[in-house]
């Protein structure tokens, strides 16, 4: 470790920066001293870092390389902790009593020595008037006798006659303003960190939302391009469909003129087909006609025939004058009209005996 100090004040210290030895990067400011108070040691610090210096890191004393106007510190992440060991203490309030039981009054301060991080002396402000007037007096570590978490004892002989670390009044209003001062400096740095802070977070804020921004931007265009696709993909089908349609209706509509076609091809050959048969059952009727005109005109001729021979019979008869009985005539015309008649009507009739 080097330093240009061997001895320095504890509150000179605090709020002091703190840099990273092999980066260089600021780590923080110190926030907090730790002692052993068996020993009289400094055994680390804490330093502060973030907004209003929430983020506490944890170094141990070991771990500083030089002490000047910033500390530059050996950065060690499994050294570095936001938790200070049990039993360090921030000495700093703590009260002094003798040991008689008398309260003498209450640590402000202590020295440093900065190479070992052994405390040289500690600062005690006295609990009465004149302990305001008078100024702060020095205690030397071998004259506590006994250390707790809160308060400390030493000797009444080592504190009959404490020697003073300040000159009175005159000097304790020197020492305000400059506490005033550094005060003043320490709120105008708290204030820039402030401002820092804020602006890191207004432009984090203004990053993000230009990613979000861009992401959306991002997000529209894939919808819109995803948009044209399925309008094209639905385009094409389209098309596809309607193309289909149209063949379709194409092979229906010639479907329906082979059919047509066809059924008029058959309807005129039923038509052809049923003028042939309407011509050959006319020609048959005709050929029928005629044949039974025929067989009428032959029956006509020998029904013709047979009145005739009747006559012819009854005429004889009558010419006989035979004494025959009207009922011997008619049998006798009966019987020439049967011989006369043809057997089947297409017969020709037998000429008369």
């Amino acid at each position: 470790m080097t330093t240009e100090q061997l001895v320095i004040k504890r509150g000179d210290l605090v709020n002091r920066r703190v840099l990273d030895r092999k980066t260089v990067e600021e780590v923080g400011k110190v926030d907090q001293i730790w002692v052993d108070p068996q020993s009289h040691q400094a055994i680390g610090f804490t330093c502060k870092s973030g907004f209003l210096g929430k983020n506490k890191r944890w170094f141990a004393w070991s771990q500083i390389d030089t002490v000047g106007e910033n500390i530059l510190v050996n950065v060690n992440s499994e050294e570095s902790t936001t938790q200070q060991p049990e039993q360090a203490v921030a000495m700093i309030g703590n009260e002094v009593l003798t040991d008689t039981g008398n309260q003498v009054g209450s640590l402000v301060d202590y020295f440093l020595d900065v190479k070992t991080g052994g405390v040289v002396n500690y600062l005690f402000k006295s609990s009465g008037l004149r302990g305001i007037l008078d100024g702060i007096y020095l205690l030397s570590p071998t004259a506590i006798s006994s250390v707790g978490p809160k308060g400390l004892i030493v000797s009444s002989e080592a504190i009959a006659e404490p020697q003073h670390y300040t000159e009175g009044l005159t000097q304790k209003m020197g020492q305000a303003k400059e506490m005033v001062m550094e005060k003043a400096q320490a709120v105008k740095e708290k204030a820039s960190e402030q401002t820092q802070a804020v602006m890191e977070k207004a432009q984090a804020v203004k990053e993000v939302a230009q990613e979000q921004a861009q992401a959306v931007m991002e997000k529209a265009q894939v919808v819109k391009e995803k948009a044209s696709e399925q309008a094209q993909a639905v385009m094409e089908k389209a098309q596809v469909v309607k193309e289909k349609a149209s063949e379709q209706a194409q092979a229906v509509m010639e479907k329906a003129q082979v059919v047509k076609e066809k059924a008029s091809e058959q309807a005129q050959a039923v038509k052809e087909k049923a003028s042939e048969q309407a011509q050959a059952v006319m020609e048959k009727a005709q050929v029928v006609k005629e044949k039974a005109s025929e067989q009428a005109q032959s029956m006509m001729e020998k029904a013709q025939a047979v009145k005739e021979i009747a006559q012819e019979k009854i005429d004889e008869v009558r010419n006989r004058r035979e004494d025959t009985t009207e009922s011997a005539g008619i049998e006798v015309v009966k019987e020439g009209v049967e011989e006369a008649m043809p057997e089947s009507p297409l017969e020709s009739p037998k000429d008369p005996e």
